[in-house]
């Protein structure tokens, strides 16, 4: 079993190994793409770690290959050469972690920002999306010395069927629609419906979920290995979910995000609270926080993600 978790482990490095010298290089940028970001609201990250937000006015070529792209900025106008840059971005696309809130998925497609993730350190899982519209999540967990049929494995697909932009104001809301399927062991399946709506804001977005639970069982068995305790879960229960993933103001890489579960409306005690903080960039997300509930218990809470392409 140990040498199943070494692959593991193995694989992802390989992975990190392949991928990582993409953003620890800068990139070239050809006059047409300069062309088409001139005069629009964007982030460039510089390759010593700055962040800027400004406006590109002009560009002219330096030598061969580099460019002087001048910029406008808060405080004036400066210059940059394209080979100090490690990226540009689009204001509105520079958070590429739209998707989900923490565990919460929003309406809004995984699109281009594909990811690996590690969630407590021993559950890892990956998001692709197909265009706009399917979004696919997967992960298990690789907890030492416990079973393979005792770990926990999920899927979790969602359809966006509308986006609509909004014309007073900059923002769009989105609706979606999906389904997962989880493995507590192989003894324990869950499944869940569920249909959302996302508004998504320069700085916020804010995301509501309804979901049932379904299936051909109420009773649960939770164990690693050994039983730990019964879960009472029954069929048909209707649950909603609410998150909220906003930016502070002062900086562009530190969010507030929190969430609140209640898994059967008819029970007001089988409700959760996550909040916590995520550090990000376009590559690397890091959220840390706590859940609370109200049996009550705390438990911290820790994800790492990211999203090389």
């Amino acid at each position: 079993m140990i040498n199943n978790y070494l692959r593991y482990i193995v694989f992802i490095f390989i992975i990190l190994f392949v991928n990582l010298p993409n953003s620890l290089f800068s990139k070239e940028f050809s006059e047409d793409e300069l062309q088409n970001l001139r005069d629009r609201d964007i982030i460039i990250r510089m390759m010593n770690g700055d962040i800027l937000t400004c406006k590109i006015l002009d560009f002219e070529q330096s030598d061969s290959v580099n460019e002087v792209i001048t910029v406008q900025t808060q405080i004036g106008k400066t210059k940059v050469f394209s080979y100090e840059i490690a990226e540009i971005q689009l204001v509105e696309k520079y958070n590429r972690q739209t998707h989900r809130i923490f565990l919460l998925p929003t309406a809004e497609p995984i699109g281009k920002n594909h990811f690996i993730g590690d969630f407590e350190m021993l559950f890892f899982y990956a998001g692709v999306g197909i265009s706009n519209f399917l979004s696919i999540t997967a992960g298990t967990s690789v907890i030492p010395y416990i079973p393979l049929k005792d770990q926990i494995s999920l899927v979790n697909t969602k359809f966006t069927l509308y986006t609509m932009n909004w014309e007073s104001f900059e923002g769009k809301m989105s609706i979606a629609l999906g389904g997962n399927y989880a493995l507590m062991n192989t003894e324990n399946k869950l499944y869940h419906v569920y249909s959302s709506v996302s508004f998504t804001m320069p700085k916020s977005i804010v995301s509501l979920s309804v979901f049932t639970k379904f299936g051909n069982q109420d009773v649960y068995n939770v164990h690693f290995d050994k039983n730990l305790f019964d879960m009472t879960y029954e069929n048909g229960s209707f649950g909603i979910a609410a998150g909220l993933d906003t930016r502070f103001s002062a900086t562009k890489d530190i969010h507030f995000i929190g969430e609140i579960w209640n898994s059967d409306v008819t029970r007001p005690t089988n409700t959760a609270v996550l909040v916590g903080f995520r550090l990000c960039n376009t590559t690397l997300a890091a959220d840390f926080g706590v859940a609370i509930s109200t049996s009550p218990f705390f438990i911290p809470f820790a994800s790492f993600v990211w999203t090389p392409f």
